[in-house]
């Protein structure tokens, strides 16, 4: 290992090994995806026969009707929607990893990333299976979906409950897509992989082709990559913060005592957030010594996140004793005896065990021997987890079973059929989290060769750009050099300032940024895209609202038109992330020249995904040996004649 590559670990607090190079982090990665164990399919057999189980009690529920359930009059809102509230928070945590600390460029967060991002997704698809399952009459939930129709019934966009929809649909398909575009240098590894152990027609080879979209790697596509994944990133931050605050909205926008209150939306954000990276713990504890990931994995990685749970403790404790205190500053008699309530009535035991469980349980992080102790982490972040899901029920329940008619209070008790279901609902996550760790890459390896190349090209400028135009896929013929590192690909570019040779491009298994100075590339077009997409989104939600009110004519609360601006911002909001991540998606299969049926460059070799660099130079055939003279100045591993 070079001087600069053994700088480069050494900045780096997580990669104490100097044995990583690009190779074994590839490696490392893809060995995870190995044939699973007899172990493997004994746990997702038992987690299948959970959720089957759970499938069964709510067949039975259809057929029966709600009554098998613990709801009641007052209580209308049970376990389902409790467990809607939780599972949405516990996704949030994937978006803060992946989407914030890539603005605030925290370089830790690469190792346990993609694992955050699948978890959001399946936390989101288990969140928003529980507002079908309460809904009971199931085969009607399309009432809430905007489309035109013969009955003309719109939904109503001033209703919170409409504004859930929306915001978690967005955020499902904005997190599949945020997670899909990282994955894709990986895949394209796996598809390599694949392709040279099973054949290029096994099918395992065909399916990983199909979802690597034909990327090769070439500087042209890491340009429109970059800029592509800093504007998700950039879309998600707000999005992350809006969905778990229009969720907390269901309550607010109540009267009810306990629930209109407007510290519920940086509440509910800082709950999610604090239950989704207890959650991450719980998930990324066993699974780096079940995948054998404990050199890409460190302690370091467990410690910044029981450190970013310290912040997310602050907040809830914060909340904690804030609530209390509104309750009784603000002089309203039902706020003040149902506070009361909940510390001494039947459900007292909650709101006292939430203490223990999601302020001073966390507060051990504090101690750093704690912070680094594997058994200690994954305690917490089970206690955390109980917690929180705790506090959901608490919220959900607390304030129906407890509201201002004395004669109206009533107790609350989930049957085993609600039971059943919260348990399928943990088994539905962790099978889908299970299947996923056994199909794709679950630490973006790109990432982390990212952060190895930073080191190794610091020292390196240009003066003068080269004259490039990424003509790789449609030259006729040319060199091929391939390099073992990115400090002398980046030197025979430099070089190549003094040859008559212009038409140049590179292939990497990471990005490269002074590849970029280097062949004079600018910032793209993709912004574009991603600016009149958010516009039309915002636009679009706009008329979306306000036109379905108009059909709908309903007038109320005193307004003199049946439209409502301010509540129409946030399907406008929501139109706008959607939008233009849609958009930002399509400029990159435009410019990248991504898609399932893409061919790869002639130039191209599996190496480019693992570990090598090269340096394609576009030349006539009558150039050919001038060409290979020029690169073998440079002194690369490999070169080699391109006829197209």
């Amino acid at each position: 290992m070079s001087q600069s590559e053994k700088a480069a670990t050494a900045g780096l607090r997580e990669w104490p090994s100097e044995k990583l190079d690009y190779a074994a982090i590839t490696d490392t990665v893809l060995d995870a995806m190995r044939p699973p164990s007899r172990r493997y399919y004994v746990w997702v057999t038992v987690l299948a026969l959970v959720v089957a189980a759970a499938f069964s009690a709510w067949i039975y529920q259809v057929r029966v009707g709600m009554v098998v359930t613990g709801v009641n009059h007052p209580v209308g809102w049970g376990c389902y929607i409790g467990n809607f509230v939780f599972w949405v928070g516990i996704a949030h945590s994937g978006t803060l990893i992946s989407a914030i600390l890539h603005l605030v460029r925290a370089r830790w967060r690469n190792a346990v990333s993609r694992s955050a991002e699948a978890m959001t997704i399946f936390a989101v698809l288990t969140a928003g299976l529980f507002p079908l399952i309460h809904l009971g009459r199931l085969w009607v939930f399309y009432y809430i979906i905007p489309y035109p129709s013969e009955r003309q019934l719109w939904p109503n966009f001033t209703s919170a409950l409409v504004w859930d929809f929306v915001a978690v649909s967005t955020y499902l398909t904005v997190s599949v897509i945020f997670f899909y575009v990282g994955m894709l240098p990986d895949l394209a590894s796996v598809r390599d992989r694949a392709v040279s152990r099973l054949g290029p027609d096994h099918i395992h080879a065909r399916i990983y082709r199909w979802l690597a979209l034909g990327w090769s790697g070439t500087a042209h596509q890491w340009r429109h990559y970059g800029r592509s994944y800093l504007y998700f990133a950039a879309l998600a931050t707000p999005l992350v913060i809006s969905v778990h605050s229009v969720v907390s909205w269901d309550f607010a926008m109540g009267l009810l005592p306990g629930w209109h209150s407007a510290v519920f939306p940086p509440y509910f954000v800082a709950g999610a957030i604090h239950s989704g990276l207890a959650m991450v713990l719980v998930l990324m504890i066993p699974m780096r010594r079940w995948l054998r990931l404990e050199s890409l994995v460190t302690i370091e990685h467990f410690d910044a996140l029981a450190q970013t749970m310290l912040l997310t403790t602050a907040i809830v404790a914060y909340a904690y004793v804030v609530e209390p205190f509104i309750s009784w500053y603000s002089g309203d008699l039902q706020e003040w005896q149902f506070t009361a309530w909940r510390a001494t009535g039947h459900m007292a035991w909650m709101y006292w065990a939430l203490i223990p469980l999601n302020v001073l349980a966390p507060l051990a992080f504090v101690f750093r021997r704690v912070r680094r102790n594997f058994k200690a982490l994954f305690t917490v972040a089970i206690l955390v987890t109980v917690g929180m899901w705790i506090e959901r029920y608490f919220i959900v329940v607390g304030s129906t079973s407890h509201d201002f008619l004395p004669h109206n209070w009533g107790p609350y008790h989930p049957s085993w059929v609600e039971w059943t279901i919260t348990a399928g609902s943990f088994a539905w996550f962790m099978f889908w989290f299970l299947l996923f760790s056994k199909t794709l890459p679950v630490i973006p390896a790109g990432e982390m060769k990212g952060l190895l190349a930073e080191g190794q090209t610091h020292d390196l400028h240009v003066r003068t750009p080269l004259d490039a135009h990424g003509q790789i896929a449609r030259s006729r013929a040319g060199v091929l050099a391939i390099f073992p590192g990115p400090e002398p690909l980046l030197l025979a570019l430099r070089g190549m300032h003094g040859s008559s040779f212009r038409q140049l491009e590179t292939l990497s298994p990471v990005k490269v940024g002074e590849v970029e100075q280097f062949l004079g590339l600018s910032h793209g077009p993709i912004r574009y895209w991603t600016f009149f997409g958010a516009l039309s989104g915002c636009i679009g939600g706009l008329w979306l609202a306000s036109g379905t009110a108009g059909v709908n004519g309903l007038i109320v609360g005193g307004k003199s038109t049946p439209v409502a601006w301010i509540p129409y911002c946030i399907v406008a909001f929501e139109g706008t992330i959607l939008m233009g991540t849609l958009a930002n998606l399509t400029g990159l299969i435009v410019h990248a020249r991504l898609g399932p049926q893409r061919a790869l460059p002639a130039a191209y070799d599996p190496a480019f995904s693992r570990d090598k660099f090269g340096l394609f130079v576009s030349c006539e055939p009558a150039r050919l040996e001038e060409a290979k003279r020029e690169l073998a100045r440079f002194k690369p591993e490999e070169i080699r004649v391109i006829h197209h």
